[in-house]
């Protein structure tokens, strides 16, 4: 999973004051279980803003945001351009924050090249206001799986941002986790962990739930399990003191727990902290979400290892469709899990269809991905198996020798 990153402007929290204690009181009453009555302070709260300032509409949307009340939030961002000035750039940059979460990614696209060209024309291209831009759309590319343009508008947005060392901070713990997971997806591991790390000594700790997840996550890319899931616990812990029940982050932390479980043999705790996830995922982002897709995805890989291959099935299907849509149909994310359904095909004996789905999602990784990722190796694996299964041996050994002498390239490339 990407990690979940908020880059919400924080200049306008003050206002929020006196609508706080409301929206604590409601957190501690949903954490309890007490969800009707949360709910009545959250509806209280939304019917007192009528006849708020663009700026106060604003501050109470930021609160829902954190919250992970999305719907809300949208509702009061949009509110507040149409009671104010509609070029704001710190409502249109929360405002496209709030879909780059919701997945909603080309709408979110269309308003933060706005509001980055809107910076850059005001206050110039190294503006604070540009980092902070910057900074957005990076983190929506990362999401949306464009790391080029992401990595090029993170580096821009870092320089900047380093700039103010007082009046930034929250912008850049979340662009250096958004740079941190790009270099996680690079493998260099050293690099992010070291910018992981330096941010858990600033003074943002609402944001080291998401930080104690991005190392969590670089952790398990090295098979370092028991790292990956003491991280993980930490995550969670500092997320149930400091978020919401039903926040993604809590969820990024429970399916990297499962990962370490899975991985470690403890398969019972795995699956409960995999459907954890799920839950939280679907209740605060929706079933369709590209996030809620990718813990499915995990869950499924876990299904397929256990050999449940009904379950395994039905949820690669129902990823793939969501990736589809998200995505697009040759995306490698999209490919990867039709590739994976492939062999869940194979695994049920189901061979003709299995290799009618398989062989061209092959084909589409290599060319997009290139022979040494780790992807197309393992789409490779799963097409030797099939060829095992259906008695092509010689094609089969042809194809072993062809994987191994890749994955020794790869390993050997610095």
């Amino acid at each position: 999973m990407k990690p979940i990153i908020l880059l919400l402007s924080m200049t306008a929290l003050v206002g929020a004051a006196s609508w706080q204690t409301e929206l604590d009181e409601a957190q501690r009453l949903a954490a309890a279980g007490q969800t009707a009555a949360a709910e009545v302070i959250y509806q209280r709260v939304i019917t007192e803003t009528e006849g708020l300032t663009p700026g106060e509409l604003n501050a109470v949307g930021l609160q829902f945001h954190y919250l992970a009340r999305y719907r809300d939030a949208e509702s009061l961002y949009r509110r507040s351009l149409t009671a104010g000035d509609s070029r704001s750039p710190e409502v249109a940059l929360n405002l496209g924050t709030l879909l780059r979460t919701e997945g909603r990614f080309p709408e979110a696209e269309t308003l933060l090249r706005n509001c980055l060209r809107q910076a850059e024309a005001a206050t110039g291209p190294d503006s604070l206001d540009a980092g902070r831009a910057a900074s957005s759309l990076a983190a929506l590319y990362n999401a949306w799986g464009k790391p080029a343009e992401a990595e090029l508008l993170a580096v821009r947005a870092n320089a900047i941002l380093d700039q103010d060392v007082t009046g930034a901070a929250t912008d850049r713990v979340n662009n250096r986790r958004t740079l941190a997971s790009i270099y996680i997806e690079q493998g260099h591991y050293d690099r992010a962990e070291a910018l992981l790390r330096s941010l858990l000594k600033g003074p943002e700790e609402r944001l080291t739930a998401g930080v104690y997840n991005d190392l969590a996550a670089a952790a398990l890319r090295q098979n370092r399990l028991a790292d990956a899931e003491s991280l993980a616990l930490q995550a969670l812990e500092t997320a149930k003191r400091l978020l919401p029940p039903a926040h993604p982050v809590r969820a990024a932390a429970l399916n990297n727990l499962a990962q370490s479980c899975r991985f470690q043999g403890r398969f019972l705790e795995a699956e409960k902290y995999y459907r954890e996830a799920i839950s939280i995922l679907e209740d605060s982002l929706g079933r369709q979400h590209p996030e809620t897709a990718k813990a499915l995805t995990n869950l499924a890989a876990f299904y397929h290892q256990r050999g449940r291959e009904t379950g395994a099935e039905d949820l690669y299907r129902r990823v793939t469709g969501i990736f589809e849509s998200a995505y697009g149909p040759g995306d490698p994310v999209t490919l990867v899990a039709r590739n994976e359904l492939a062999d869940v095909l194979r695994a049920q004996g189901r061979f003709t269809e299995s290799e009618k789905l398989g062989r061209p999602t092959l084909a589409s990784l290599q060319t997009a991905l290139g022979p040494q990722d780790p992807r197309v190796i393992r789409a490779l694996t799963n097409y030797a198996r099939l060829l095992e299964d259906t008695k092509r041996s010689k094609q089969a050994a042809a194809l072993r020798a062809q994987i191994q002498g890749v994955s020794q390239g790869f390993r050997a490339t610095p």
